[in-house]
């Protein structure tokens, strides 16, 4: 019997969500990378307002995202062809809620 909510996913499948994962992670840490050259450029230092830093909030999101394009990479490399994958919820929930906006079509976008 299992318990609580599981899927079965094949190989393939498994490894065709955590390189879209991946892939929303680059996109991500792309545009936080874009932001953060442009406050540095027009000089905008932390402001009382913004709760602390803005380029140094920034960089921590840009770093976030730059670990777990990463993470998603490597993963996706080790994932054994004919095999399936045995996950619950929150990790199904952890791979197909990238790329995906909240409050559209549902809560996390399903």
């Amino acid at each position: 019997m299992i318990e609580g909510l599981k899927i079965c996913i094949p190989a393939q499948d498994l490894r065709q969500l955590l390189l879209a994962a991946a892939a929303h992670h680059t996109e991500r840490a792309t545009a936080y990378r874009t932001q953060v050259e442009n406050l540095k450029q027009a000089q905008i230092e932390g402001m009382n307002y913004s709760n602390g830093n803005p380029v140094e909030t920034l960089t921590e999101r840009l770093d976030e995202h730059e670990d777990a394009e990463t993470e998603m990479t490597f993963l996706a490399k080790y994932v054994r062809d004919g095999e399936e994958y045995l996950l619950d919820r929150s990790e199904v929930t952890e791979l197909t809620g990238h790329g995906r906006q909240r409050g559209h079509r549902g809560r996390r976008g399903w």
